[in-house]
C-alpha cells in the first residue's frame, strides 16, 4: 500500500515504524523540521517539510496515488482539514485524529463518514472505552474486543496465589471457551504450548468466548469488578469514563483540579461525587478513603501528575491503581514502580489507525507489547491450505496460535478436530517474526 502519513508526533511514528516493518510505500510530512530529521534518521521513508493540508505539499506526497492518508498531528483542525483536503485530492481512504468531543457525537470514539473523511478517531474516548471494560473484568489489566466483539483478549497479572503456577498449560482446568495466548515473563512475549508452565509475576493473555471469561480471570487474580472507582482528572477522558461508570451504576468520585470544570462535570454527571481538588494531595486522598475504591484511575493531560497521583494513591492504601502515559516507551517502568495499569492514548490511536491498512482478506490487526506480538484477523480464502483441514493436522508456525473460528453464528475455540471453512472469520495470535508465515498458510493459493 501506499501511505501519506501527516505528524511525526508518538501516534505518526508508531504507525511508520509498524507500516515499514510491514515494507509498505510510505511518505511521511510534518511542518516541523526537526521532526521530518527525527524520521529522515530512524526511517527509510520519503519525507516532506510542509502543512499538511496544502495542495501544493499534497501534490508534492502524490496524494491522488494514496491508498490511505493519516492526518495524527497534535492539532485536531489541522488533521480534519488535512484529511478533507486529501479526499478532495483523490486519496482513497483518509482517517484523521482528533481529542476533543466537539467533533462527534455520543461515546462511540469513531465516527465514520463525518465531514466526508472515512474514519475521525478520538483516542481519549477509546482510551476510556477500554478503561470501562477493565473495570467490569475481574482483575484484567488489559481488555480488547475482537471479531466485532464475539471475542474477547483479556490480560492479567498472576498473583503469588494462584493455582495456576507451576503445572503444565495442558493440566490447567481453565474453561473450555477459553485459551492461554500468550505469556509476558521478563519483558518478553512468548506463545507457550501445552508443556510450558506459568510462574508467579507472568502476564497472561487470555482468549476466548466473552461469556466465559470472567471465570478464567477468577483462577489468576482475586479482583473483581471495580464498582468504586475514583477518577483523577475531569478532561475529555475523565468525562467519558465517568459517563460510561455510572451507566453501569458504579459508585463514581472525581477529583478535579481545575474549578470551572469540576462545576461543569458536577452539573453533567448526576450520581458522580465531584471535589475540587489536587489529585497528588495525600490528605485529600486520604480525606476521600481512596482506599475503600476499587481502583484509582489518574486521567489528567499531564504523565507526571499522574504517575504522582497514582503512587500518593497507592501510598494512601488504593487497592488498585491506573495511569494514563502519553509516552508508551514508559510503560514497563511504570509497572516496575507498582502502577497495577498503564495505558497509553498514543498506542490506542495507532492500533487504530492500523486496522485500516489491511489486505481483502485480513480483517483487523491488533498489536500486543509494543509490537512483539499481533492479533490478526483473517477470513478464510478460496484455495487457502487451511481451508478443510483439522487443526491438528494444520501445521501452525512456532509462534503462533489459532485462537478463535467464527462460523456464521457461533464462535469456535479450536480444538484437534475442529475446521476452517471458505468465508469464515479466523482469530490468530502470533510473534512478529512469524507474521509472513501466518499470513502464508491463510492466503488463497495462485491460479
Amino acid at each position: 500500500m501506499y501511505v501519506i502519513v501527516i505528524g511525526l508526533g508518538q501516534v505518526g511514528r508508531h504507525v511508520i515504524r509498524t507500516l515499514e516493518q510491514e515494507h509498505h510505500d510510505i511518505v511521511a510530512i510534518d511542518m516541523d523540521p526537526k521532526a521530518v530529521a527525527y524520521v529522515e534518521e530512524h526511517h527509510d521513508v520519503a519525507t516532506i517539510t510542509g502543512y499538511g493540508a496544502d495542495w501544493a505539499v499534497l501534490r508534492s506526497a502524490r496524494c491522488s496515488e494514496a491508498d490511505l492518508v493519516v492526518s495524527a498531528t497534535d492539532n485536531d483542525e489541522i488533521n480534519l482539514l488535512s484529511a478533507i483536503a486529501a479526499r478532495e485530492h483523490g486519496a482513497k481512504r483518509t482517517i484523521a485524529r482528533v481529542q476533543r468531543r466537539v467533533w462527534g457525537q455520543g461515546d462511540a470514539g469513531v465516527y465514520y463518514g463525518l465531514l466526508g473523511i472515512d474514519a475521525v478517531i478520538n483516542p481519549q474516548v477509546l482510551i476510556a472505552q477500554e478503561i470501562a471494560k477493565i473495570t467490569r473484568s475481574h482483575g484484567a489489566i488489559e481488555v480488547l474486543d475482537l471479531a466485532n466483539d464475539r471475542v474477547e483478549l483479556a490480560q492479567v497479572a498472576i498473583e503469588d496465589w494462584s493455582r495456576m503456577t507451576h503445572k503444565p498449560i495442558a493440566e490447567l482446568k481453565i474453561p473450555r471457551g477459553v485459551l492461554v495466548a500468550a505469556v509476558v515473563r521478563a519483558g518478553e512475549v512468548r506463545v507457550p504450548g501445552g508443556a510450558d508452565v506459568l510462574l508467579p509475576g507472568d502476564r497472561v493473555y487470555l482468549i476466548g468466548r466473552r461469556e466465559e471469561m470472567e471465570a478464567a480471570e477468577d483462577l489468576f487474580t482475586s479482583k473483581r469488578a471495580a464498582r468504586r472507582v475514583c477518577i483523577i482528572g475531569g478532561g475529555v477522558v475523565g468525562e467519558a469514563l465517568t459517563r460510561s461508570l455510572l451507566r453501569d451504576g458504579a459508585h463514581v468520585l472525581v477529583i478535579e483540579s481545575d474549578r470551572e470544570r469540576a462545576e461543569y462535570i458536577a452539573a453533567e454527571m448526576a450520581g458522580a461525587t465531584v471535589v475540587h481538588g489536587d489529585g497528588t494531595d495525600l490528605d485529600l486522598l486520604q480525606e476521600e478513603e481512596v482506599q475503600r475504591f476499587d481502583l484509582v484511575a489518574a486521567l489528567t493531560h499531564d504523565d507526571e501528575v499522574n504517575l504522582m497521583a497514582s503512587l500518593i494513591a497507592k501510598r494512601a492504601g488504593a487497592l488498585r491503581t491506573l495511569c494514563l502515559v502519553r509516552r508508551p516507551d514508559y510503560t514497563d517502568i511504570y509497572r516496575q514502580l507498582g502502577i497495577d495499569i498503564v495505558l497509553s492514548p498514543r498506542v490506542v490511536a495507532s492500533d487504530h489507525i492500523l486496522r485500516y491498512v489491511r489486505t481483502s482478506d485480513l480483517q483487523s490487526l491488533t498489536l500486543l507489547e509494543d509490537g512483539q506480538a499481533e492479533v490478526i484477523e483473517f477470513v478464510a480464502q478460496p484455495g487457502s491450505r487451511v481451508v478443510g483441514v483439522p487443526v491438528r493436522r494444520m501445521n501452525m508456525p512456532p509462534g503462533s496460535l489459532l485462537c478463535a473460528i467464527l462460523h456464521k453464528d457461533e464462535v469456535i475455540i479450536p480444538r484437534g478436530d475442529d475446521f476452517i471453512r471458505v468465508g469464515d472469520t479466523v482469530v490468530v495470535l502470533t510473534l512478529a517474526d512469524t507474521r509472513a508465515a501466518v499470513a502464508r498458510l491463510f492466503r488463497a493459493k495462485s491460479v
